[in-house]
């Protein structure tokens, strides 16, 4: 199988908030992708999950920065880190893991204990949680079903950072209860191969796939690295 884009070294993509925020290209292209959001979802309230095939292509960064943005346009958005494996998002907002979704699913902790203001984004923020010996299986669990639910009467837009795709069995778990999944590909770094099986994995899933993201792509005559939806 050809590759898509050779898997060569890049550069290090912008991976912090304050990179980010101090970026105006960056800013730019999340509005964008907010815009296409705002056009699918037309006023209902909407689950989203954002994943990708393979670890490393930016999905968690993204999924923070396009819930940030929904949230400066005043918005009740509510952003789930759904990896418990190898969370993230409790590193890029500084928070404590102690609580969140895993000990949210297991009946230990009630929603109001497991949420945290993020009020400087305007954001409401749901933790992985301590890393449990089943993910999946909670995952695959009606309680989360039933969060999800609950969820959806409070906010406008609910993203959830999701594992990668292949070869484990949290995000397409994930991706059967949601509303819609984006799929992060990032360039010169995910094979055509990875990105047909992510999108086989999704369809059995039975999600519907609202669309790509394209990460980090170097614009003709500018050093710099930035996101293209």
């Amino acid at each position: 199988m050809k590759k898509l884009i050779s898997r060569k070294k890049t550069k290090k993509a912008l991976n912090t908030l304050a990179q980010i925020a101090d970026n105006r290209s960056l800013n730019e292209q999340f509005r964008i992708i907010r815009t296409n959001i705002e056009f699918v979802a037309m006023g209902r309230s909407m689950v989203y999950l954002i994943t990708s095939s393979i670890p490393g292509e930016g999905k968690s960064t993204i999924t923070s920065n396009i819930a940030m943005a929904f949230g400066q346009q005043g918005k009740k958005v509510l952003l789930i880190d759904g990896d418990m494996r190898r969370p993230t998002q409790n590193k890029l907002f500084q928070r404590m893991n102690h609580t969140g979704l895993s000990t949210l699913l297991a009946n230990q902790h009630t929603l109001d204990e497991a949420i945290q203001p993020l009020d400087k984004y305007n954001i409401d923020f749901i933790p992985s949680g301590p890393v449990p010996p089943n993910p999946a299986e909670l995952l695959a669990s009606s309680h989360l079903d039933n969060l999800l639910e609950v969820c959806k009467g409070t906010y406008d837009y609910i993203f959830i950072d999701s594992p990668p795709l292949i070869d484990i069995a949290d995000g397409p778990i994930l991706a059967s209860k949601v509303d819609g999944t984006f799929l992060v590909v990032r360039a010169y770094r995910t094979y055509k191969a990875e990105i047909q099986k992510s999108v086989q994995i999704l369809q059995q899933a039975n999600t519907k796939v609202m669309g790509y993201i394209l990460n980090d792509v170097k614009k003709q005559g500018q050093s710099k690295n930035y996101y293209v939806y």
